[in-house]
């Protein structure tokens, strides 16, 4: 389902919930002038078409020696998708997107250590139709934020 189906009431409650996942629904519904069976039934019905999830996101500076890095991977055409899934089922992955521009594949990871992080790059030069591996590692994050466009941008 688009983004753009959503109404001004659905967005405004994922707004809601993007300031505090854990806001109730009774709250949610008392500033938005609604009511409480709405808001429940709205955010039931984007989980159930993977337009809203709720998670704990956890701050990797916090995790001690934890490494966050940044690879960008270059594979052979026919090789994409295998290595996509093969990439998606790794703990280690946060993030992976396809890309246009000077790489196939991006994808965020989180390891335990450098020496833990040298092993998954490894690893994954090692996969059958990765061509090339760049890796950025990530000394500080300014900023995160999975939300959507404000309401002055148009869909």
């Amino acid at each position: 389902m688009p983004m753009s189906t959503l109404d001004p009431l659905d967005m405004d409650i994922v707004r809601e919930l993007q300031e505090d996942g854990r806001r109730a629904f009774r709250e949610v519904a008392r500033n938005l002038s609604v009511p409480e069976a709405t808001v429940r039934t709205r955010v039931k019905r984007m989980q159930d078409q993977g337009i809203l999830q709720i998670l704990a996101f956890t701050n990797p500076a916090k995790l001690g020696d934890a490494k966050l890095a940044l690879l960008f991977v270059n594979v052979g055409p026919q090789e994409h998708e295998r290595v996509v899934d093969t990439l998606g089922r790794w703990t280690e992955v946060s993030y992976l997107s396809t890309t246009m521009g000077t790489a196939d594949i991006c994808v965020q990871v989180l390891c335990h250590d450098n020496d833990a992080l040298w092993r998954l790059k490894q690893r994954l030069r090692a996969l059958p139709g990765v061509e090339e591996v760049r890796m950025m590692q990530e000394v500080k994050v300014h900023k995160i934020r999975f939300t959507i466009p404000g309401a002055d941008i148009e869909l």
